[in-house]
């Protein structure tokens, strides 16, 4: 308890983060164990426990005073740090891992975005994991739909890679894609909300075989290909596309239909609000320029740039 409350007095950046693990849910670890890859310590401590657990009012009363001193806009904020790679010590990356190798699932749900009155967070790490989410082994891939170089490694992967792995190295080995939009071909934002909205209509499985057609089909969607085409014949294209896997068209279309089209123009809310998977696109991006990620594709190797 003394040693938390040293921490408290010494380094609001240490408290702030205690605090927003507070703020997530009760956790099966204590504060100490989330700042292990930042501050050095892993291990659990009665003192820890106790601040999560808010039992002890001097230690809660502390956090009180701390947290009042914080807009909840920067508080909230503090929940994003390290989201590069999908293997942050952040809150809601360590909740989601550590609860799904205890449900035996060899991947995290699939992320959405989530506000608590501040900047969109990801309700889960980002990415599309194959493979022992605690393997000692983590490859995270950075691909572009519409990128030759990144089909060519998608192919890799899926065809050779991860069915070598699971014969000789099962639970040895996690691979995790990542959306990397490439914004000086118009069309790859698209191809990844289609992609992403294939998750969300059926899961990891629905968007490993949304993601294996389009790039088999990679040439019908280049930009010579669509230039004369528009944006809504785009999304019809690949909605049908979608049909070939068995991911139904009229839902994947419901998902990328820009909102409020149905309303009078006077009448919206938002002339730019995009589509129901604009938000978590916009995290994806938002989690490559963190990392200053330009090209694609991108490897790291248990968070080693490759």
């Amino acid at each position: 308890r003394q040693r938390i409350c040293h921490v408290a007095d010494t380094s609001m950046k240490i408290l702030n983060t205690l605090l927003v693990a507070t703020m997530s849910c009760s956790l099966p670890f204590s504060g100490a164990s989330y700042l292990g890859g930042r501050y050095g310590s892993s291990s659990s401590s009665s003192s820890s426990k106790f601040l999560l657990s808010g039992s002890s009012s001097g230690v809660r009363s502390t956090h009180m005073r701390a947290s009042s001193l914080l807009s909840r806009r920067k508080f909230i904020r503090l929940a994003s740090v390290g989201l590069v790679g999908g293997g942050s010590a952040s809150p809601l990356n360590a909740k989601s891992r550590v609860q799904a190798a205890e449900q035996g699932k060899e991947g995290a749900a699939a992320a959405i975005p989530i506000s608590l009155g501040g900047p969109p967070l990801p309700s889960a790490p980002l990415g599309h994991r194959y493979g022992n989410i605690a393997a000692p082994v983590r490859i995270d891939v950075y691909l572009d739909f519409t990128c030759p170089f990144s089909k060519k490694m998608f192919l890799t992967l899926h065809d050779k890679l991860l069915p070598y792995l699971k014969e000789h190295h099962p639970n040895r080995v996690l691979i995790t894609e990542f959306n990397q939009i490439q914004p000086w071909h118009p069309a790859s934002s698209l191809l990844h909300e289609a992609a992403l909205s294939a998750e969300k209509l059926g899961g990891i499985e629905a968007y490993s075989k949304y993601s294996m057609a389009l790039f088999q089909n990679q040439a019908k969607f280049m930009d010579d290909a669509l230039y004369d085409k528009s944006r809504k014949q785009i999304y019809e294209e690949l909605a049908q596309l979608a049909g070939t896997v068995g991911i139904d068209r009229t839902s994947m279309i419901s998902l990328l239909t820009v909102k409020e089209l149905d309303k009078p123009y006077e009448e919206r809310k938002e002339h730019n609000g995009g589509n129901e998977m604009t938000g978590l696109l916009k995290l994806y991006i938002k989690q490559s320029r963190k990392a200053g990620l330009h090209v694609s594709p991108t490897v790291y190797v248990n968070g080693v740039k490759e």
